[in-house]
């Protein structure tokens, strides 16, 4: 059983923007200091900051999250951000990178808009698993045993961050299995075994595909899930706040 649903674009680029696909200068990864709640940042090729790709996005904001310094609803909590935030035309927006440390020389904002993109950016897909595996396949997710994340956007994202706010299921992190760049590996195949063209053309005569556009249940399963990690709380019970 499969359907389409946007992931690593609707983080990287397409909603956020300070989103960037992955090169030299994008953060990558952002952690919390334990002693201190500070932000710690980490950028590819340790070059200035420019930007935050979608790995780094999800672990923002998990960070922002788990600090308190957002809601369960995904609005920043302007007493716990300790002087970060600022006004961006009547917008409230979190100051990740100071202007003097930045790689473009401006601020590196995340701004309420964006934050509200990626709080349902990580509810579609968390939707989508939902549809796929609870209301289709009859599973609970726990009947896992392993979770294929594929892509070069599934290459990096960090599974204790997308469970933390709700975007994966909150399974052991062990179950999750990195592939790769899976359909780059797939064309490779295809050109140097004879046999992968036919292997492909049978596996794609089984599938069932989901329209989600027509799917009654989706809508109110997403409204559930637009929240942090999710309205019930009990699907995440590994995440502490």
């Amino acid at each position: 059983m499969a359907c389409a649903g946007a992931a690593g674009p609707a983080l990287e680029s397409g909603v956020s923007q300070i989103g960037m696909t992955a090169k030299p200068g994008v953060i990558d990864r952002v952690a919390v200091d334990p002693s201190t709640r500070k932000l710690m940042i980490h950028t590819i090729d340790d070059r200035p900051p420019v930007g935050i790709c979608g790995s780094g996005m999800i672990d923002l904001a998990a960070a922002l999250f788990l600090t308190g310094r957002i809601d369960i609803t995904g609005k920043f909590v302007p007493e716990a951000c300790e002087g970060r935030l600022k006004d961006q035309d009547g917008i409230l927006a979190f100051v990740l990178v100071d202007a003097a440390d930045s790689g473009t020389k401006d601020p590196i904002c995340l701004s309420q808009v964006d934050l509200n993109s990626l709080t349902s950016a990580k509810a579609a897909m968390y939707t989508i698993l939902e549809v796929i595996v609870a209301q289709t396949a009859g599973l609970l997710f726990e009947d896992l045993e392993t979770f294929y994340v594929a892509g070069t956007f599934g290459s990096f994202i960090n599974p204790t961050s997308a469970i933390s706010i709700g975007m994966l299921p909150d399974i052991p992190v062990n179950r999750f299995q990195v592939l790769g760049n899976t359909s780059l590996k797939g064309a490779q195949l295809l050109l140097t075994d004879p046999d992968a063209f036919d292997r492909v053309m049978a596996v794609r005569d089984t599938i069932t595909y989901i329209e989600l556009n027509v799917n009654q249940s989706f809508m109110t399963l997403f409204s559930g899930a637009k929240f942090y990690p999710h309205t019930d709380r009990s699907r995440f019970p590994s995440v502490q706040v």
